[in-house]
């Protein structure tokens, strides 16, 4: 993690970067307005009932320009994620199309007076540090997961084998109405953030660079990467070795042997081209990463009726982005597996019980991680 010092630094000098960047514009745009005044005068001084008219991309390129000038003064606001540039990863990357459409929705529907900006894969801050910022308000959005380091019952969604399809997760968590939704539009008040759509997220499955990995005594003999949740580190804890690190050092680990097995969604196994050191994938899914796109409350509440209507809209328009697109990418994830050479196993219904029972011989941990009251209206929703 940045030191307070090292990113004060670093983001003052990213505010001046962005100064000059305000300012070569505007100059840009004086010199536009000069030449345009220039060309009238012009005009006007060829008297008499000459009519000079402007080829029509010229005209256009001067009203656009005057368009521009009137935008000026839109709001820049400040979107966090952990999601790949689509420019760096275009196919294969759903959140990046739920994210774009967010931008898209926002900025057509105010009429241009609000710009978002997205600082793609960290770029800003990490998921930790961009959630503690919406948090204070210091950032407009964040688009990621409540974190259980903050508070323990944003895991409940890493319940093993609690959230079973995409389907059903669309249906009882990732849809306005719904009851997940309003659970979780709770906790996030509880934090000082108001949800704006819940994602339906992406199921996680098991990779290795030895071997497929088709039953838990199958981990044993392997180092398992996982990250800061503690129903990720429990449940894979328990199984073997587990090697808590950033994202980003993930694929340098696989390669040099440090760890052998971690789970992420296809779309990540396929962007960050880990196939390339961990060829050998195994559809466990037993766990499910399911993004929110947030504001800080107080921030929320300070924008009129019309605003928070145009934020909210946008994030379920983004939620319905991303799962159009991942239902896209499923159908086509195959034939990727087949032209690369990856090795991909359905384990059996037999192996997958294994699973479950070993999941459902921590559920007591389950509950005095996230509270009994919650587990217990979680498991009655999705029936677990």
């Amino acid at each position: 993690m940045t030191s307070e010092m090292g990113w004060s630094a670093w983001n003052g000098q990213k505010r001046n970067m962005g100064d000059c960047k305000i300012l070569k514009v505007k100059m840009e745009k004086f010199y536009a307005i000069i030449i345009s005044a220039v060309m009238v005068a012009t005009l006007a001084g060829c008297g008499g009932n000459n009519t000079v008219t402007l080829p029509s991309s010229e005209a256009d390129s001067v009203r656009q320009e005057g368009k521009e000038i009137e935008n000026q003064d839109a709001k820049h606001l400040v979107l966090t994620t952990t999601a790949l540039d689509p420019e760096v990863a275009p196919d294969y990357n759903p959140w990046a199309d739920g994210l774009v459409k967010f931008k898209e929705e926002v900025e057509k529907n105010s009429n241009g007076r609000y710009i978002v900006d997205i600082y793609w894969y960290a770029s800003y801050a990490s998921d930790a540090e961009a959630f503690q910022m919406v948090q204070d308000g210091e950032t407009d959005f964040n688009f990621g997961a409540g974190m259980s380091n903050v508070d323990g019952r944003f895991a409940w969604q890493r319940i093993p084998f609690l959230l079973p399809d995409l389907e059903t997760v669309r249906e009882k968590l990732a849809s306005p109405d719904s009851e997940g939704y309003k659970i979780n539009s709770g906790l996030y008040a509880d934090n000082g953030l108001k949800l704006l759509a819940q994602n339906c997220g992406l199921q996680r499955h098991i990779f290795s660079t030895k071997k497929l990995i088709k039953v838990p005594d199958d981990l044993k003999d392997e180092t398992f990467r996982t990250y800061e949740d503690a129903i990720v580190n429990a449940f894979y804890g328990e199984l073997g070795n587990v090697a808590i690190m950033p994202f980003g050092e993930l694929y340098t680990s696989l390669q040099n042997g440090l760890v052998t097995a971690t789970d992420q969604q296809i779309p990540s196994y396929i962007i960050e081209n880990y196939y390339e050191v961990a060829p050998y994938y195994s559809y466990v899914g037993a766990q499910w990463t399911s993004y929110s796109l947030m504001m800080n409350m107080e921030k929320f509440n300070s924008f009129s009726e019309e605003d928070q209507k145009i934020f909210t809209d946008a994030a379920w328009a983004c939620a319905k982005a991303e799962y159009e697109s991942y239902k896209d990418m499923l159908s086509d994830a195959e034939s990727f597996f087949d032209a690369h050479e990856i090795t991909y196993y359905q384990p059996s219904s037999e192996e997958l019980a294994l699973w479950q029972q070993y999941a459902a011989s921590l559920s007591d941990e389950w509950k005095k991680l996230v509270g009994d009251d919650l587990y217990k209206q979680v498991s009655e929703l999705f029936n677990y």
